[in-house]
């Protein structure tokens, strides 16, 4: 996967719409949340978009992005950094004047988000955009979110649900495992986490030729499956599968796509202790598909 992203540093920007998106929903729930962060932690930041939204969101704190592989922190330091950031207001007091500051910029690292370079409770927003399909190991990232997560502090995060894509599955499109909504609710309270919320909803994108779906769904990344084929297919494959999601056009020409994202945000309560195999869930539905409340108890 590191090796993956690495090579997608310069592409990736060509499927970044669909993370913008889902960040400007992010952020849009992050209003009606009373919160001052003094350290924001950003898991998979990518090109550190998120990170700089984060920070202008909230100017006084410590904003740090994270992101598996070392070339695109590097990218993201690059775009977005400090020198990044000094560059611009230098820019700016030349074609203005006046007394144009930098503000903050975040900081940027790679770091796996099993085993994050950071001390205990020591992060009072901890974010993560569309990230979670990538995680070997979920219930492992999430104990360790929970070990450096502040009491008080909140977890706020999207995630790929099993609905993704279901078009391209149909036509034997193999993706990693996408997660149901209630199973991540579960996740979050036997990880100690409190009164998890999760909603789920479904975009539907179109595009005009299955080549260029396959191209914008491929700077999102490859794939990372430990059974995937190690070499490539030939080129008579390729056109087959080609011509199989040109197959899916509606009578505009146009190939539509679904999404599922699924939102979940958390807090992190007094850390107390439980009799083992002991973790109180209480489900409060609101409907087949629709949103579930997790109170741990």
């Amino acid at each position: 996967m590191r090796l993956q992203f690495a090579r997608r540093v310069r592409r990736i920007a060509d499927g970044d719409f669909l993370l913008r998106e889902v960040e400007r929903r992010m952020l849009e729930r992050l209003d009606v949340v009373r919160l001052e962060p003094r350290r924001v932690l950003d898991v998979g930041t990518g090109l550190g978009h998120g990170a700089t939204r984060l920070q202008q969101r909230y100017p006084q704190a410590t904003v740090i992005g994270i992101d598996v592989a070392q070339a695109m922190a590097a990218q993201a330091a690059r775009l977005h950094g400090a020198p990044a950031l000094r560059s611009l207001a230098a820019r700016l007091r030349r074609w203005f004047g006046g007394s144009t500051q930098a503000g903050a910029a975040p900081l940027f690292a790679a770091a796996d988000a099993r085993c994050l370079p950071l001390a205990p409770a020591s992060i009072d927003l901890l974010w993560s955009n569309l990230v979670w399909h990538w995680f070997d190991d979920p219930r492992g990232v999430l104990d360790e979110w929970r070990r450096v997560a502040r009491t008080g502090g909140l977890l706020m995060f999207s995630a790929f649900g099993v609905d993704t894509l279901r078009e391209l599955r149909g036509l034997g499109l193999r993706l990693p495992p996408m997660h149901d909504m209630h199973d991540i609710g579960d996740a979050l309270v036997m990880a100690g986490f409190a009164e998890p919320v999760m909603d789920a909803e479904h975009l539907t994108v179109t595009w005009d030729s299955a080549a260029k779906l396959l191209g914008e769904l491929r700077a999102l990344g490859g794939d990372a499956l430990r059974d995937r084929r190690p070499g490539l297919r030939g080129r008579g494959a390729g056109k087959r599968w080609l011509a199989a999601i040109e197959s899916l056009a509606a009578a505009d020409g146009r190939i539509a796509v679904t999404f599922e994202i699924v939102y979940g945000h958390a807090w992190c309560p007094e850390r107390r202790k439980l009799p083992p195999g002991y973790a109180p869930v209480d489900f409060i539905g609101k409907g087949a598909g629709g949103s579930g409340r997790y109170p741990s108890g």
